[in-house]
């Protein structure tokens, strides 16, 4: 009985050994990016830092480019400007050729650099964000909800074809304008938020009854666009100019605000939309993959890897090394700046509201 019992014991703690949890998944520690070879880049990319479980999660976006860009004549010019000549053909191999690697590149990065010629962007690139805004709203004006959302005015065309230019914001918003004529699409709470949802051109309004709606940009009023955060540097209020820091200033001067707002001259009109932030293509955008660029600098439809250290709220900077698509435009977007879509959450927001570094940046062609 004893034996039988010392048997069981060395059988089981046998058993023991062998069902031991596996090791500690260890999370991998990137370096931060800098004006890096391709080389580098490729060993250091990863789906993760676009939140993608994997290099084939990209399809959908690859497909959204590949529609525009084959509605262009495959023989006419993208771009062309020096350092960079490229037909619409161009791009749609380019696309057709990612489309077919996405499901070897999770195990096979390398093959990025042997099917693309990467065409470096001299100078690197100034990189900033936006994202999908959520503006506390009303449909009908009642207190607390005072701040128009404005459709477009029916004469905006008629008029900026005559004179240039529209209303400015100035008069929009000291002079009521354009008050009572129905062109109200809701009343936000916060001005502050309309104007930011302005500069993004696009989001999402959460009603006090509990709904939500989309509005997409309409239209703009001719006028030029100033940064509020030059502005608010100009007359020295602030240091860095970003919009996190904006918001602060905003809070705690109330009674400035609509003196630094309509400093800019140009104000955007809405609509409602059926989704998200659409692009210039004329599709939804995709988080950390839609990049708006120059069109003439980088065309739509280009393919772009793309580095920069990225704002994190707990470890400060974060290194994001990706593979992004020209998908959108901006007013203030030009030559070697782009914008990263970030998505419509609270990190989304962070990042956009934070995000002004510089990084490398390559279009890639397929060889």
């Amino acid at each position: 009985m004893l034996r039988l019992l010392l048997l069981l014991a060395v059988t089981m703690a046998l058993f023991a050994c062998a069902k031991q949890a596996p090791p500690p998944v260890v999370e991998r520690t990137l370096p931060p990016v800098g004006f890096e070879s391709p080389e580098f880049f490729v060993s250091n990319l990863i789906p993760a830092s676009q939140d993608l479980t994997s290099w084939k999660d990209m399809a959908p976006s690859v497909r959204k480019s590949l529609r525009y860009v084959n509605s262009k004549p495959k023989d006419a010019l993208a771009v062309q400007r020096p350092g960079l000549t490229v037909t619409w053909g161009d791009l749609s191999r380019t696309l057709e050729r990612l489309q077919e690697l996405l499901p070897r590149l999770d195990k096979e990065p390398e093959l990025l650099l042997a099917n693309f010629r990467w065409a470096e962007v001299t100078g690197g690139i100034n990189y900033s964000g936006y994202y999908e805004p959520a503006v506390p709203a009303s449909r009908t004006r009642k207190p607390g909800y005072t701040q128009a959302i404005y459709g477009l005015p029916p004469d905006l065309n008629k008029v900026v074809a005559k004179r240039g230019q529209y209303y400015d914001r100035r008069t929009i918003e000291e002079k009521q304008v354009l008050a009572g004529k129905g062109l109200e699409l809701a009343w936000a709470a916060d001005p502050v938020d309309v104007f930011f949802l302005e500069i993004q051109g696009s989001g999402r309004l959460i009603f006090d009854d509990g709904t939500q709606a989309y509005v997409n940009y309409a239209g703009q009023n001719g006028h030029k666009y100033k940064s509020s955060g030059r502005i608010m540097r100009e007359k020295g209020l602030l240091r860095r100019g970003d919009i996190f820091e904006q918001r602060e200033w905003f809070k705690n001067n109330p009674d400035r605000v609509r003196e630094i707002l309509n400093d800019n001259p140009s104000y955007v009109f809405f609509k409602y939309g059926m989704r998200g932030p659409t692009g210039a293509m004329g599709y939804q955008v995709d988080d950390w993959l839609t990049l708006a660029t120059d069109r003439g600098f980088i065309p739509l439809g280009s393919i772009v890897a793309y580095g920069v250290n990225i704002p994190d709220e707990t470890k400060g900077k974060m290194p994001l090394r990706g593979i992004g698509f020209a998908q959108d435009v901006g007013g203030a977007i030009k030559r070697n700046r782009i914008d990263i879509f970030c998505g419509g959450d609270q990190r989304a927001n962070y990042v956009a509201s934070h995000l002004d570094a510089k990084g490398p940046a390559w279009v890639l062609l397929a060889r």
